[in-house]
Parts: C-alpha cells; structure tokens; sequence
C-alpha cells in the first residue's frame, strides 16, 4: 500500500524516486520517518529517530538501509533503522527493530 499523498514528500537517491513521510507509531509516541519506493509497492523503511527528522536525514538513511539489506521493491516486513546516537557525527545510523525501546530509554544507548 502507497503512503498516503498527504504530507508525502519525495526525495531522489542515485536516481531512484522514492516517497517518505513523518508519523507516530504506537503507544510510545515515538515519531518515525516512512520511506517507500514511489511505485508504492515493496517493503517500507521506518525510520527511529533520535529527534525531529530532516530531509537531510533522508537520503543518508536510504543509502544506509539498501547497504544493510533493505529491498525496496520486494515486498515483506518493515525495515527498521535508527539514529546510531545523539552524537556529533553526521547521519550515524544503526539496525532497529520494532520492538526496540526509545534510544533515550536504551541503557545501551552508548554503546551503539
């Protein structure tokens, strides 16, 4: 299923289209960033954030994920990917799942 056109954004990563956009998702109230191929088929990328989430962001999430195993256009599950920390470094990110706690309640949280 496509994101919904409502507040849907579109970013452009070595050529390829794809839509993302910022929601909630559980009781937690954590926001995350949806990212999805703009066919609107195949499995969707969310994005854990550690704060608000740029456009910058974007991009660099994407080109992190297709490196980890994200297949945009196959269908099957969610992929989950996180800020590494807040952390000076530019756009650090790390493998999440949807079970994961908040990084600010990860009492791992320095060691990502």
């Amino acid at each position: 299923m496509a994101l919904p056109k409502r507040n849907r954004r579109k970013v452009i990563v070595n050529g390829i289209v794809y839509h993302w956009s910022k929601g909630s998702r559980g009781e937690n109230g954590r926001g995350v960033a949806t990212v999805q191929h703009a066919s609107g088929v195949g499995a969707k990328l969310m994005i854990d954030p550690i704060g608000t989430i740029i456009y910058d962001d974007i991009p660099n999430a994407i080109m992190f994920a297709l490196k980890h195993g994200w297949h945009p256009l196959e269908s099957g599950p969610p992929f989950w990917i996180g800020f590494k920390s807040n952390a000076i470094s530019y756009c650090s990110f790390v493998l999440r799942t949807a079970t994961d706690v908040p990084y600010w309640k990860d009492p791992n949280q320095n060691m990502l």
